[in-house]
């Protein structure tokens, strides 16, 4: 399946900072991609030794996918900074973070 490119617009209080064209992990039916099973699966891979090494220890897996998500969302945050900044945005990055 060929994903479809998405124009999207970033916004951050309240200003349009960037308009560009991004791949899509869904296709035109909104079901995942092939590259969007692979990364799923990846992503899988990665976090259950996390989760399992966290759970042994006593942890809830709610607890634990409450991290998982905030790390994820900070992630998302540092890596739409750092796209800027390459290219040359004037954006404060720290209107553009977030907090747990």
């Amino acid at each position: 399946m060929t994903a479809i490119p998405a124009v999207t617009t970033l916004r951050y209080s309240g200003s349009t900072l960037a308009r560009f064209m991004m791949a899509s992990l869904f296709d035109q039916n909104f079901r995942y991609t092939d590259r969007a099973r692979a990364i799923f699966k990846e992503l899988q891979r990665n976090l259950h030794p996390i989760y399992r090494e966290l759970m042994e220890e006593g942890f809830s897996p709610r607890e634990i996918t409450a991290l998982v998500t905030s790390a994820a969302a900070q992630t998302e945050n540092a890596a739409i900074a750092e796209w800027e900044e390459a290219r040359g945005s004037s954006h404060n990055r720290a209107e553009s973070q977030t907090t747990a």
